[in-house]
């Protein structure tokens, strides 16, 4: 389903750039389609990503039904991953990524990730309609989107929930999913991003989701590729409702990886408004 090329109302902004940081496409319906990257559900991912190593069990061709998915995850497990996940992520401290972002396979958008440091980290999405910006410096974070054609508008706040709530929804990123929710992550073997070698983590838990203005429950997979320095060079969410009926999908696959982030990266274009 392609995104439409209209103009967009503020208010519409702030909800495509919410979807789009988060990574999460609430609202939108897809039906399951041969191709998979974790864990291995589909048969291929989007372009960029090349299959290495050992473990990949053989996927089927058509819709991926609840039981093949089950099936697949438990061979996956099987697995011997080289490293823990956690002792590896984000060991080179600064580093950028640009990218593209998929929706359901179909290429969306591009965007870019900042990390310096430990406590400063910005993510760009850039499509059709606009552009959005996500900064966290220190303690404060910052909002920003535009539309097409119009002016950028900031917000910050010390708060995250006054950002979550003007933004509509809680922003999430590979940074702090693999932070937060990579606990015990499953190994999924490796694939090339950016000409690099990666290695696949995914996680999977109940989760509900919005379809047609209707809440489902079902299963969300989240998958991390990391380089051999840990940084996330590929990131999947992906979500299935429990009568395999419908299916959320969203990517972003590394083009190229930089190793030098300047402090002016973490400057918001326009000055933000104060948020409580």
């Amino acid at each position: 389903m392609e995104l439409p090329h209209v103009t967009m109302n503020r208010d519409s902004l702030v909800i495509v750039g919410v979807v789009l940081i988060t990574l999460i496409v609430l609202g939108s319906a897809y039906m399951a389609v041969s191709r998979g990257v974790a864990p291995s559900l589909l048969e291929k991912g989007a372009t960029g990503g090349s299959k290495q190593g050992t473990g990949s069990s053989q996927p089927t061709s058509g819709k991926t039904t609840a039981t093949s998915t089950k099936k697949t995850t438990t061979q996956k497990t099987t697995q011997k991953a080289p490293f823990d996940f956690k002792s590896v992520f984000l060991k080179k401290t600064e580093f950028s990524i640009t990218y593209d972002y998929y929706q359901d396979l179909k290429k969306k958008g591009s965007g870019a990730l900042y990390v310096k440091g430990t406590d400063k980290r910005r993510m760009d999405f850039k499509f059709v309609q606009g552009q959005t910006i996500l900064i966290n410096n220190g303690d404060l974070t910052i909002y920003c989107f535009k539309q097409a054609q119009t002016d950028w508008q900031c917000f910050q706040s010390k708060n995250k929930k006054s950002i979550e709530k003007k933004m509509g929804g809680k922003a999430n990123d590979p940074v702090e999913e693999g932070q937060e929710e990579f606990t015990k992550p499953v190994y999924n073997g490796t694939r090339t991003y950016a000409g690099k070698t990666c290695y696949c983590y995914y996680i999977s838990k109940s989760g509900k989701a919005t379809v047609n203005g209707v809440d489902k429950m079902g299963t969300q997979w989240i998958e991390i590729c990391v380089t051999q320095d840990g940084i996330p060079a590929y990131y999947l969410y992906l979500w299935k409702s429990s009568d395999g009926k419908n299916t959320i999908r969203t990517e972003i696959i590394a083009k190229t990886i930089s190793y030098s982030v300047p402090d002016s990266v973490f400057n918001p274009p326009v000055e933000p408004t104060n948020l409580p």
